[in-house]
């Protein structure tokens, strides 16, 4: 997610509730991977439809995303980042 995440920083998370919590285009998510399911991945919503959400990463030369695994589940999402604390 460079560069809005470097390797070291935290985020801070509000766990995300389907069907309670909204989620915005232009938020960063933290999402479970949709092929390597023990993997968190962190990616911007990029389009939103009634169950599933576009995720693209910020640096798109390096970054998988719905590019390549296509839109994802929003149950799938696991939070809403609300901040970012650099290393």
């Amino acid at each position: 997610m460079l560069p809005t995440l470097k390797n070291g920083d935290l985020i801070i998370y509000k766990p995300y509730k389907y069907r309670k919590d909204k989620i915005i285009q232009g938020s960063l998510v933290v999402v479970q991977h949709p092929i390597h399911k023990e993997t968190l991945i962190i990616k911007r919503v990029s389009k939103i439809s009634s169950s599933h959400i576009e995720i693209l990463g910020d640096n798109k030369k390096e970054s998988i995303d719905s590019r390549q695994f296509g839109q994802i589940n929003k149950l799938q999402v696991l939070g809403i980042v609300e901040k970012i604390i650099a290393k």
